[in-house]
């Protein structure tokens, strides 16, 4: 998938120059010295994609290289933090996929075939939609 979105985007936005992924292994100091070694050599930088934990981190190395207003920054799942983060107007855009809605399709296909042995239909059975928030509609 990652090498589909790299491509896409190349085809897209020749003009855009993508930098190396950035493996924080869900962890904070991996995350905040990575990002910080990143961004000292980087110069221009435009946007920042996280799919995982250190928000905070993130928004924290941005300001210190005052790039707030000046990178689009964009993460997943509308938690409390992200919240604040688009509030403050740090965040520009949460993809959100509804982690209550996941955990209770799962357990609704799982019933489903525990009890009628019904195997669910690849994408169309589990489809969950997904919101993109900006600090427009978080609230």
């Amino acid at each position: 998938m990652h090498l589909l979105s790299e491509f896409a985007l190349q085809q897209r936005f020749p003009h855009i120059q993508l930098r190396e992924v950035l493996a924080g292994q869900e962890e904070r100091d991996t995350i905040s010295k990575l990002l910080e070694k990143q961004l000292s050599q980087a110069g221009q930088v435009s946007g920042i994609y996280n799919t995982g934990l250190g928000n905070r981190e993130i928004s924290e190395a941005l300001a210190r290289h005052r790039l707030l207003d000046k990178c689009v920054f964009m993460t997943h799942e509308l938690y409390g933090s992200t919240r604040d983060l688009l509030a403050k107007q740090v965040l520009s855009l949460t993809i959100d996929q509804n982690s209550r809605q996941h955990a209770q399709l799962a357990t609704s296909l799982m019933l489903k075939h525990l009890e009628n042995g019904v195997v669910p239909e690849t994408y169309a059975d589990g489809k969950v939609e997904f919101m993109l928030f900006t600090d427009e509609n978080y609230a």
